[in-house]
């Protein structure tokens, strides 16, 4: 009976449409497009009736019968009774359009595996897989219309076929009036949540920035709201699984796009991790095979608690967050000694082995042989790769980041002007060769297994990386130099891949092609070896940081703001030395006559507006075998 109410009620359509009523003016009313819109040629849309009081009596009456100290329960139920849901039986256009948006079922399976393939956990485990097909049916239809938004970015589906772009503008205006009226209303629910994770995407993927950083503030504090109204955790374990990935969805953005806003990561009251999924059946021992180290053992390890690889993701993008916040402290000036035990780049390396320790032996690359696999085995189990892939290459982007050259040393430098200890510098430079080359390494393990990476934390991951071997280039050691240049040109294709959907990832893959004109000019100007180059370092900041660029939209060409159309600081880049190798082959020659002096050269340098010499005989060939190998 409540439910028939609520039905009579909600499916009432209003009478003017979204735009003239967002703008506040009278619409004229005709259906399917009123005058107005039709004179600005813009999309028309006309959504369901929503009485505050008829649903705030259900929402009562439905709470009677779920237990007092469950408030979750009655947000997860009314989304389960949506009287906006998808009947049961309903003949299907065969084309989309505004009048009939609702796509039929071998749609929605098209667009549900569009999901598991191309956005779970890229970067969000916001619905639960096995479920989701079914659930979609019974969605509400503003959290139906904000899957398909984001999916639609994704396919060519033919029921979209040349309407993508109005398909999309129409679900996400219709959702976001929903999401927006509910949110000033403090209606924490999670199917609202879910929907503000979704616009939240939609919005970077379409530019619109600012109004992203809008819909995630909104996310964490009505998230923040709906975690301080609830006493006891919820005892279904489908009501759990949905908060809990619904609420490190919220973290996760907070921690990719606004790392030094955060809301929730302070909170000490979290829900447990999401369930993680069974990992692959190993292959066992494959002599010869690229995952294949006969001398690397499990024999000296202790037992381990695998808390599965869901929950190892979740802390290393954590952790990268939380470096990339002091990135962006130490470009603000706000720069301690890194070598001293109480530092911020102290406790950030002891969080990092921190992290490392959750992850269980059982998810290294020897053992789940991922370069090993076949393409279909890969595609079989992606509810596992996508999570284990960014686990892998964000963890040795974001401990190269923390070593980064040019953070140790010339950033340090100039904010404090004060000399490093040499044995520090070497190894934090050793670190950043080491992981920077495991992240080209795992990309290229990605490309021979034909996974595809969708994920903008893995963009940010790979554009921050980038800035090393774009320093590296310019060693005189023709090795190094050769490497660098090589693993650089991989790394623009992966930027240039993902720039399809993620204009931000694209400005961050234009400030690196800016970088690379200027060494290509230098070469032209002075023949092929480059004895000192001049570079703007705000550009490699830009690259560093993971922030969104200001702009409303980053779809235009390189004269956007950001890309160095002011008056810039510039810095100059030194080439002097020789790298030395303090581990490699037996029958090849070391130099080591430069290193000694060159470090104390190092010591005597005053870095004046961020111009000084960058040391390039800080390397050693590692001979370990990866951090998560």
């Amino acid at each position: 009976m409540v439910r028939t109410a609520l039905q009579s009620k909600v499916r009432r359509i209003r009478h003017s449409c979204e735009r003239c009523r967002q703008k506040k003016t009278k619409c004229p009313a005709e259906k399917p497009i009123c005058s107005f819109c039709r004179r600005l040629n813009q999309t028309c849309i006309y959504l369901p009736r929503r009485n505050p009081d008829a649903a705030s009596k259900t929402t009562t009456s439905l709470s009677k019968d779920l237990p007092p100290t469950n408030c979750t329960n009655t947000a997860t139920n009314l989304t389960a009774t949506s009287p906006n849901a998808l009947p049961a039986s309903q003949a299907y256009p065969a084309t989309w359009h505004a009048t009939n948006p609702e796509p039929g079922p071998d749609v929605l399976d098209h667009l549900v595996d569009v999901y598991r393939e191309k956005i779970y956990f890229q970067p969000l485990p916001l619905f639960n897989l096995h479920h989701l097909r079914d659930q979609l049916l019974s969605f509400p239809y503003y959290l139906r219309w904000g899957l398909l938004a984001l999916s639609i970015h994704y396919t060519k589906h033919s029921f979209y076929r040349g309407n993508e772009d109005e398909a999309v503008e129409y679900y996400t205006t219709s959702s976001r009036s929903m999401a927006m009226e509910l949110s000033t209303e403090g209606t924490a629910q999670i199917d609202v949540l879910q929907l503000l994770c979704l616009l939240a995407l939609c919005e970077i993927m379409e530019g619109q920035h600012s109004r992203a950083w809008m819909t995630i503030g909104t996310a964490s504090r009505l998230e923040a709201l709906r975690m301080s109204s609830v006493h006891y955790p919820s005892n279904d374990a489908h009501t759990s699984d949905t908060i809990s990935r619904c609420h490190w969805s919220i973290v996760m953005l907070e921690k990719i796009f606004t790392p030094n806003f955060s809301t929730l990561s302070g909170s000490i009251r979290h829900p447990d991790f999401p369930p993680s999924p069974t990992p692959p059946t190993p292959l066992g021992t494959i002599p010869g095979g690229k995952s294949y180290h006969p001398g690397l053992s499990d024999a000296h390890e202790m037992e381990d608690q695998n808390q599965g690889v869901n929950a190892c993701s979740l802390y290393v993008t954590s952790t990268w967050g939380d470096i990339i916040s002091y990135l962006r402290d130490i470009r603000e000036g706000l720069s301690d000694c890194p070598w001293l035990p109480t530092s911020r780049y102290s406790k950030l390396a002891v969080k990092f082995y921190e992290t490392e320790m959750t992850l269980s032996r059982q998810h290294l690359l020897r053992h789940v042989s991922f370069p090993d696999r076949l393409p279909s085995d890969i595609a079989d189990y992606r509810e596992y790769w996508n999570p284990w892939v960014l686990t892998q290459i964000v963890s040795h982007a974001a401990k190269a980041a923390l070593d980064n050259p040019f953070i140790q040393l010339v950033a340090h430098r100039s904010a404090r002007g004060v000399t490093q200890p040499r044995s520090f510098l070497q190894h934090s430079v050793d670190q950043a060769l080491f992981n920077y080359q495991w992240v080209a390494r795992l990309l290229q393990m990605c490309e021979d297994v034909q996974f595809t990476i969708c994920d903008p934390l893995i963009g940010h991951a790979v554009a921050a990386t980038a800035t090393i071997p774009w320093l590296f280039q310019f060693a005189r050691d023709d090795e190094v130099a050769t490497k660098a240049k090589e693993n650089l040109k991989n790394f623009e294709i992966v930027l240039a891949q993902l720039s399809s959907q993620w204009p931000h990832i694209a400005h961050k893959l234009r400030i690196l092609q800016k970088l690379q004109l200027a060494v290509q000019d230098r070469q032209q100007d002075v023949g092929t070896e480059v004895p000192s180059i001049r570079f703007q370092p705000e550009l490699l900041w830009e690259l560093l940081d993971p922030n969104l660029p200001p702009t409303t939209s980053l779809r235009a060409n390189s004269s956007q703001p950001g890309l160095g159309d002011h008056n810039p600081t510039s810095a100059t880049l030194h080439v002097t030395t020789t790298f030395t190798h303090p581990v490699a082959d037996q029958n090849t020659p070391v130099d080591r006559s430069s290193s000694s002096d060159n470090v104390d050269y190092l010591s005597q340098q005053v870095f004046d507006d961020l111009e000084g010499q960058f040391l390039d005989d800080f390397l050693s060939d590692s001979f370990l075998s990866g951090m998560f190998y």
